[in-house]
């Protein structure tokens, strides 16, 4: 297990459409946090209404799935304002959906498996969206999304 921080590059801030995305080159392993051009998430991964991931962390866990990616955030607030949409990409190009809709500061997981669970991209964005368009076929991975619930 590695320690430390991996640096994603990439745009920054509120995505309005589409999706933003931002890569780690070598991929953020296994006990490590996430900085995005060199600063706290906080500053670049965003959302309306003050959607906000504060940190980002990939971990092992016991049980059926093997890591999980800790997410500490807060959704957008304030009536009608939605949710703030995330997604992660591991080394094996399968990707993990993540919407935080609650307001209060709360840490997200989403747990899985893989073969090279390394995170090289996170994505993000005000509306709900799916990565890519390429290859339709491709079955999505099995994964599993906990939310503390207020």
């Amino acid at each position: 297990m590695s320690s430390g921080i991996a640096n994603f590059s990439g745009e920054c801030g509120e995505c309005t459409s589409g999706y933003f995305t931002a890569t780690c080159t070598g991929g953020m392993q296994v006990g490590q946090s996430a900085t995005v051009n060199g600063n706290s998430p906080q500053a670049c991964v965003v959302a309306n209404d003050g959607g906000t991931v504060f940190a980002i962390d990939l971990q092992t866990i016991a049980g059926i799935y093997d890591y999980q990616v800790r997410v500490d955030a807060q959704g957008p607030s304030g009536a009608f304002s939605g949710s703030m949409y995330l997604a992660f990409e591991d080394q094996t190009g399968d990707i993990y959906y993540l919407s935080v809709f609650s307001s209060t500061r709360e840490w997200h997981e989403v747990s899985y498996n893989s073969s090279s669970p390394a995170l090289v991209k996170i994505y993000w964005s005000d509306y709900s969206f799916t990565v890519g368009s390429g290859d339709a076929a491709k079955a999505k991975p099995a994964y599993k999304v906990e939310s503390a619930i207020a």
